[in-house]
């Protein structure tokens, strides 16, 4: 019901109050009270309570209340800890109001907008900032994007990606993601939890990401490959034969190489929908042990948003002549299931394939993967060892008790900051166990039936 205000106009005295000081103090604590009053009597004012099969997806921005609230940043946070006491690296942003009120009233631009970005004492001038991402950036919370100069790169990379977590009860299945995928042996984006200020307020807690581009290949000694991004809006980009060059250049980008043509990704998905030997394609033009340590540890983790988007494919045009995939945005992870759950750890070994389509679809190259008798079982075998010695509670569980204990003061900041459903730090956490000791259960079964299937054809 909407109800009707009368704006009530106060006067303070000020014979009253003698000092400066204490007269804008006291207008500070008197408009504190009054907004405040306002904005409790004010919630939840003419909305409609979601209907029931959206009742558990996380509320839409409004861009323009985000503005209004982001803009002013969050008064009482203690944004000066002591630096002994804190466990996460602290990054600043500075930017213009009237940059900083553009940046959130073009929520979806891929415009960029200059900023101050200061670490470790170190100031970086003339950055630019954007948002990044699809689907986060309708959340309160969104993640950012910084772009550094060339002249003046941030230890040694030029972007950088500051993810959001918003949704992410545990706010680390990210990290731990791509932890996985290191210790599986794939290669993967490095990552880590960061505290962030804007124009020196609190903004929150983030996930920050390695890029994929040339630092990138340089810290894996690959200088000069190429990396593709698989970008496509339509879901396209899961390594089909597309036809033409421009078809490609529609549904991947470029991190490396840029002033090439898509020739090589072209050639490499047209070979693989005609080749009439698997296994010798994949010999030839895959780097298998890094692919079936990627396609491992995407079952372990339960990855199901990457088999059309969200992950990188990688030529070693000048070493290897071989291909691998690097995973990206691992947020829908860990339980976190395509119908607003974050408890189902069942989804099928084989998902991602034409006879097991994920909710985006499937993935070409996964699918004629385990096509191959002798691939199949070669990856049943590095599933079945990383289940034995790496996806285990003595291995993972530390790791998730020190991101906890190290996030944990940030992450109640955070979440009173910027409030939603994805509820308490400890609760996502224990949540997060579960998953694996109940992912583990039914991978150990599920191996043995795809090997018993396996030996039958």
């Amino acid at each position: 019901m909407v109800q009707q205000f009368t704006m009530i106009f106060t006067r303070v005295d000020r014979a009253c109050v003698r000092e400066a000081g204490q007269a804008r103090a006291a207008l500070s604590i008197f408009a504190s009270i009054i907004f405040g009053l306002l904005s409790v009597t004010l919630q939840g004012c003419g909305q409609q309570p979601d209907p029931p099969a959206l009742a558990r997806r996380p509320p839409r921005a409004n861009p323009q209340a985000a503005l209004a609230e982001n803009s002013s940043g969050t008064p009482n946070q203690p944004v000066n800890t002591p630096a002994a006491e804190r466990r996460l690296p602290l990054y600043e942003i500075r930017m213009d109001p009237k940059d900083l009120a553009a940046l959130e009233r073009n929520v979806y631009s891929k415009d960029t907008h200059p900023a101050t970005f200061i670490a470790d004492g170190e100031v970086y001038e003339r950055i630019k900032v954007r948002f990044r991402g699809a689907w986060a950036r309708s959340w309160p919370k969104k993640p950012l994007k910084i772009f550094f100069n060339d002249d003046k790169p941030f230890q040694g990379r030029h972007r950088l990606n500051l993810n959001s977590g918003w949704r992410d009860p545990a706010f680390v299945r990210e990290i731990l993601g791509y932890h996985v995928y290191a210790a599986c042996g794939a290669v993967a984006p490095k990552s880590r939890m960061v505290r962030l200020l804007l124009n020196g307020q609190f903004r929150g807690l983030y996930v920050e990401v390695e890029q994929p581009d040339k630092a990138f290949l340089s810290r894996l000694n690959l200088k000069g490959a190429s990396v593709y991004k698989a970008s496509s809006r339509s879901n396209h980009a899961d390594e089909r034969d597309l036809g033409s060059e421009a078809s490609y250049r529609a549904h991947y980008d470029k991190e490396t190489q840029k002033t090439e043509d898509y020739r090589d990704l072209q050639l490499f998905c047209q070979e693989l929908a005609l080749t009439k030997n698997t296994l010798d394609f994949f010999t030839r033009r895959m780097d298998l042990d890094k692919y079936i340590n990627f396609l491992a540890a995407t079952t372990l983790i339960q990855n199901w948003d990457g088999y059309n988007k969200n992950h990188f494919m990688v030529y070693d045009g000048r070493g290897s002549k071989k291909w691998f995939a690097v995973p990206w945005d691992l947020d829908r992870t860990f339980g976190d299931h395509w119908n607003w759950s974050f408890d189902r750890a069942d989804l099928p070994v084989l998902l991602g394939t034409q006879q097991l389509p994920g909710v985006t679809g499937w993935n070409r190259i996964e699918d004629r993967f385990f096509s191959d008798p002798t691939l199949r079982v070669r990856f049943l075998d590095r599933l079945q060892e990383l289940l034995q010695k790496e996806f285990i509670a003595e291995k993972l569980f530390p790791v998730l008790d020190r991101f906890e204990a190290d996030i944990s003061a940030d992450a109640a900041l955070d979440r009173r900051r910027w409030p939603g459903d994805a509820g308490d730090l400890r609760s996502g956490i224990a949540q997060v166990k579960s998953f694996i000791e109940r992912r583990r259960i039914y991978l150990l079964s599920e191996v043995a039936k795809l090997r018993r299937s396996t030996a039958l054809r």
